[in-house]
């Protein structure tokens, strides 16, 4: 997939700073947390509180409520003062027919908000070195293998 195939609202805006890795955000998804060794679930579900991960089986688990009116900045400022940004780029993965991508942890963490829902409140979002997990579920929940909040 090239940059121009895009379509993403959130994605356009910030074309210049992404780099694309890989043409299906779904396969590749798939693939990572295959060589990881992440457990996931067996089912896919309308559940809002589904996840693709199986967080109960991860050896350090943590979730947070995150639209909470007013509390964008305090979440930015989790997300400033959490080992997350300490690492350079994350992988931020998408639904149907956009690809993943990478970004600066710092680009990611000024606009958060507006990165998640550009995936429609669903994504796993990984650090570039693989370290750092983080899935959105369509409860407004964030779930990630490294604490935030």
């Amino acid at each position: 997939m090239n940059k121009g195939d895009i379509k993403n609202w959130k994605l356009e805006e910030v074309i210049n700073d992404i780099a694309i890795i890989d043409d299906v955000s779904q396969d590749y998804t798939k693939r990572i947390l295959d060589k990881l060794k992440i457990p996931t679930t067996n089912h896919t579900s309308t559940n809002r509180e589904f996840t693709e991960i199986d967080w109960k089986k991860i050896g350090s688990y943590h979730k947070f409520f995150f639209d909470n009116e007013k509390e964008e900045e305090l979440n930015k400022e989790a997300f400033r003062n959490s080992v997350l940004s300490k690492k350079e780029n994350i992988i931020i993965t998408y639904g149907w027919n956009e690809p993943p991508i990478k970004i600066s942890t710092q680009k990611f963490i000024e606009d958060w908000e507006d990165f998640i829902a550009s995936t429609q409140w669903e994504t796993i979002i990984f650090s570039e070195d693989l370290e750092l997990i983080m899935e959105v579920s369509r409860d407004y929940n964030l779930h990630s293998n490294f604490k935030i909040r």
